[in-house]
């Protein structure tokens, strides 16, 4: 495999996650770190998400790297150069990769070597496609939090995920409880706050009998997002404005993936309402960008939901 083989006698690896890189990003760039014999670095734009802390812990993800330090970088779970920051990967002048489970993106056109595919339910797997055979204890505790976390604890999980994970654990020394501590850390005070803050702010509508909410909170808009979908949402939409950007993150009811695919059709499609990037998976996406007039984006948002479900919006 032209990927796999163009990593053999590269001396410098730099492997770079998205910004607030979530448990797969962070998982896979642990596992490259473990399996691969030469010198590695890992680094994210900003940091890791709250949700990968402890998984990341042991880890030093740099903060600044110097780019004229490595041969080659890889980057992991990520499809777009708009969720790298500032990190200006066309300076970069070695070798460039991109292993990734999204839709691609303007990163897939950038790059020397990409591992894509689509309809992998994380890039946790992708990489334990591609060394199998090297995959350590540390790799494996890392890829089965990595499949885990993207399949909502294996509720999204089709036969191929629970087989990886039968193959991982023996490697890996862990119970399967042992994973669920690692990626279910007890919620702290001002996640719980945030959640109640969104709950607060609901508005919800009926869009031909679907149930979609928007909300509005100051941080853990993916996390009140999710938490809106177990009281009774369908669809479930948080946008947090912070000084010059926005952010939004959306989750569906997985009944609803053959109808809507939230990442491709709803947030891909409004990049330029955004004035920034935007995707995901079927179920879950998110987007960030510099249109700070909420009430635009969120009518764009309920606008193109009225499209792909055919009714008009009624407030409930």
């Amino acid at each position: 495999m032209k990927f796999k083989e163009k990593l053999k006698g590269s001396n410098g690896i730099l492997v770079l996650a998205h910004h607030n890189a979530d448990i797969d990003a962070v998982a896979s760039a642990i596992a490259l770190y473990e399996i691969l014999d030469n010198e590695v670095s890992l680094t994210v734009p900003d940091t890791v998400s709250k949700g990968a802390k402890e998984l990341a812990d042991g880890y030093n993800f740099i903060e600044k790297p110097d780019q004229d330090e490595f041969e080659t970088l890889i980057v992991v779970d990520c499809p777009s150069t708009e969720q790298l920051g500032s990190f200006d990967i066309g300076s970069f002048e070695g070798t460039t990769m991109l292993v990734d489970h999204h839709s691609p993106g303007d990163l897939h056109e950038l790059v020397d070597f990409k591992y894509i595919d689509s309809e992998a339910r994380s890039t946790s797997e992708l990489i334990y496609q591609l060394f199998k055979e090297e995959v350590n204890e540390k790799a494996s505790e890392a890829l089965i939090c990595g499949i885990v976390a993207d399949t909502s604890h294996l509720r999204f999980a089709d036969k191929e995920q629970f087989r990886y994970i039968s193959e991982l654990l023996p490697k890996s020394g862990k119970n399967y409880s042992d994973i669920l501590s690692i990626l279910s850390p007890p919620v702290d005070r001002s996640e719980r706050i945030a959640r109640l803050k969104a709950a607060s702010r609901l508005e919800n509508y009926d869009i031909d009998g679907k149930l979609i909410s928007f909300s509005e909170v100051g941080s853990f808009e993916a996390a009140s997002a999710r938490s809106f979908l177990k009281v009774g949402s369908d669809v479930s939409v948080v946008f947090s404005q912070r000084d010059d950007e926005i952010r939004v993150s959306g989750r569906c009811r997985r009944g609803l993936t053959d109808i809507v695919h939230l990442g491709e059709d709803v947030f891909s499609e409004l990049e330029e309402v955004l004035r920034g990037s935007a995707g995901g998976h079927d179920a879950a996406a998110s987007g960030n960008g510099s249109n700070t007039d909420l009430e635009e984006v969120k009518q764009a948002f309920l606008e193109r939901f009225e499209e792909i479900f055919g009714a008009k919006a009624k407030v409930l």
